[in-house]
């Protein structure tokens, strides 16, 4: 009897065990007999379930879409697809000379996409590392040690590669749609035009614009935000803004400041870092004179002498400004609007040929509901 109960007790405790292991290999992403369907082909490859849910799992969270229903899994199942062809055709144009992503493009587009972590990874890109256990006043701001800051430098690294490889995948297509247009092998008729540009007429705007000459003192100078608010003074007392911006002028040729700055800078909704400067220059006509404003860090595309374009890094600042041109922001006409509403078109299309090359199916039936598979999609 006591052997019984022991083998009753032994045998309940490894059934719960297996119960226990099975519920964690799925909880894990372990593969099940169901992770094993195929949903899609590419040439004599296969695309499975299992292979779709670690493609969402592994996606950097900013990127993870919502998970709603099998259309969500179908958009990213394309998109996948699309992915495995666009990418080493970008790579292989780009071998061949025919295309072209400069890293500080794309380093910039990784910026861009970052979110609320864009300002921390871009000021840590051009940030020194210094000696171990050393941090600077700006790392401070940030919470940054040394170990910190070569991370972020690495994350930034990494992204700038994958960014960049996406990048060339996209320009290898609009490259192939070109070719292909030129051929006569795709077409685009006004019809087709007009008919986009009014489903995405919404989003074809223009955005405010605004073109001025100033005068920044950057935030590492002594008295900075003092220093501006005294030129505010100066402007309102009556003294010409031209006659302060020659004297700053002349005091850069010493001191190699860059004070005065002349530059434009557009409305873009999707800019955080600049919302603060847009709350106050918003509306702003020709001839006003705004701020002091804080300027954050941001990029400026420059010529150097040589009359090669680059991007250079201009430091957070006070800035007051004269407003030389103002164009508030409007919905682009078709004749503007027609290049951008053809692009996607053409890419369509193109990628539409290049999925026939590949010899591409996707098996629609076989994609799960996702309400039914919590285990794998519990991300």
């Amino acid at each position: 009897m006591w052997t019984k109960h022991i083998f009753d007790r032994t045998f309940r405790t490894g059934i719960a065990l297996l119960t226990l292991w099975a519920l964690v290999m799925v909880g894990c992403g372990q593969l099940t007999d169901t992770d094993r369907i195929r949903v899609a082909r590419i040439g004599d490859r296969y695309i499975t379930r299992g292979d779709l849910f670690k493609l969402i799992r592994d996606m950097p969270d900013q990127e993870r879409p919502m998970i709603r229903n099998r259309s969500d899994l179908r958009r990213i199942l394309n998109q996948h697809i699309d992915s495995r062809i666009k990418l080493p055709l970008g790579r292989q144009l780009a071998n061949e000379g025919k295309i072209e992503i400069s890293r500080d493009e794309a380093r910039e587009e990784f910026f861009r996409r970052s979110g609320d972590e864009a300002d921390m990874l871009r000021q840590s890109w051009y940030m020194e590392v210094p000696p171990p256990g050393v941090v600077t006043p700006l790392m401070e701001v940030y919470g940054l040690t040394p170990e910190l800051l070569q991370l972020n430098k690495d994350v930034v690294d990494e992204g700038t590669d994958r960014v960049k490889a996406e990048l060339l995948g996209e320009k290898a297509v609009e490259f192939r749609a070109m070719q292909a247009l030129q051929e006569g092998r795709i077409s685009l008729d006004a019809e087709e035009i007009e008919r986009e540009y009014q489903f995405m007429k919404d989003q074809l705007v223009a955005y405010e614009e605004i073109s001025f000459i100033g005068i920044r003192f950057p935030t590492h100078l002594d008295n900075a935000a003092a220093r501006a608010s005294q030129v505010r003074e100066q402007v309102d007392g009556g003294e010409s803004f031209a006659d302060i911006v020659a004297h700053y002028r002349e005091k850069d040729v010493e001191e190699q400041v860059g004070y005065v700055i002349q530059s434009d800078i557009v409305n873009d909704p999707a800019s955080e870092r600049l919302r603060g400067f847009w709350s106050a220059a918003s509306g702003a006509q020709s001839g006003d004179v705004v701020g002091p404003v804080y300027l954050p860090t941001y990029q400026q595309v420059v010529e150097d002498r040589e009359g090669r374009t680059r991007i250079m890094q201009m430091p957070d600042a006070y800035l007051i400004f004269e407003v030389l041109e103002h164009n508030p922001e409007r919905t682009l006409t078709l004749d503007e609007a027609r290049p951008l509403v053809a692009a996607p078109l053409l890419k369509a299309k193109m990628m539409h040929i290049l999925r026939e090359e590949h010899d591409v199916e996707v098996f629609e039936e076989d994609l799960p509901e996702p309400s039914h598979v919590a285990g794998p999609l519990a991300i």
